[in-house]
């Protein structure tokens, strides 16, 4: 499948996912531990509710966040604690505390309830959220910045990839979002990228939900060798939904040298059964348009000969 050109009206979120970067090295590889079928979005099957990011007062505290704790006039009940994987935190002379689930307001309340039956008299008790842990959002793979990123609120898949600083220039054709369920089990979201991106297909711009794993694939590459009468004789690596002509590949070699007989190429090709394959290509009329322009397969090799008069 080839890239279309980009319609107007996608947006600024979507002018921020296509520009181009050179590739990152070392993305991080998605789960393999999915357990379920994988379910593939349809058109309007899942619409996105946008809703705005809520107040501190309204955050609900979970696993993993990191929590400073501050108790008026008393520097030596002062400390920063992280939340358990089962939502309870340590603290001194309270002791183990469930947190999970309590907001700002509700914590403070707790400890200062359970400090000022025994230990403080009228204790002003404050708790900041420092790290919002349990509040992210993986994204991965061909992206600019892959990362884990804090989601406050309600963020959808392209708000996401856009925060992740936009698509790399290599990204497959597909997006996938893994998603915990309430069991345990895993299950993958596959997203059409060119429904999403290009067509503007609002409907598969999904919903995400904190622990998601957002990972965009690499496309899958081929090879093909250019070498004779051209600027720079290489193995070239190419996208294989972008497919590849004689000409683009001459053009990827830095063009012909003044030698190069173009009327002579050749491209060779190893078949099914491994027997050597030579095809004739008249670069000349490819150029004019009287002539197709062959498309290359994985490990062709493109022979530009000299000409000798």
């Amino acid at each position: 499948m080839g890239h279309k050109p980009r319609t107007r009206g996608t947006g600024l979120v979507l002018g921020a996912l296509l520009a181009g970067a050179p590739a990152l090295a070392g993305g991080t590889a998605p789960p393999q531990e999915a357990t379920d079928e994988p379910l593939r979005i349809e058109a309007r099957a899942v619409v996105p509710t946008v809703r705005t990011a809520p107040v501190a007062e309204d955050y609900r505290i979970g696993r993993q966040d990191l929590l400073e704790i501050r108790v008026f006039g008393v520097e030596e009940l002062n400390q920063q604690v992280r939340v358990a994987d089962d939502g309870s935190i340590t603290l001194p002379l309270i002791g183990r505390l469930r947190v999970g689930g309590l907001s700002k307001a509700e914590l403070e309340r707790s400890i200062a309830e359970r400090l000022g039956d025994r230990y403080v008299r009228n204790p002003q008790v404050t708790v900041f959220v420092r790290e919002y842990e349990s509040k992210k959002v993986a994204v991965a793979g061909a992206v600019k910045k892959p990362d884990t990123y804090e989601m406050l609120g309600q963020r959808t898949l392209l708000e996401m990839l856009s925060r992740a600083g936009g698509l790399d220039k290599d990204f497959g054709d597909w997006i996938y979002v893994f998603r915990r369920n309430g069991d345990g089990t895993t299950r993958r979201l596959d997203v059409d990228l060119e429904r999403l991106v290009f067509a503007g297909d609002a409907s598969l711009d999904v919903a995400l939900e904190p622990g998601d794993i957002v990972y965009v694939p690499e496309a899958e590459k081929i090879r093909v060798f250019v070498s004779g009468a051209v600027k720079n004789e290489d193995l070239y690596e190419v996208p294989a939904n972008k497919p590849v002509t004689v000409l683009k590949a001459i053009t990827l070699a830095g063009g012909t040298t003044e030698r190069a007989a173009e009327r002579r190429v050749q491209i060779i090709r190893t078949g099914p059964g491994g027997e050597r394959i030579v095809l004739a290509v008249d670069l000349r009329k490819v150029r004019r348009g009287k002539a197709e322009d062959p498309v290359l397969q994985d490990d062709d090799i493109v022979v530009v000969p000299e000409s000798f008069f």
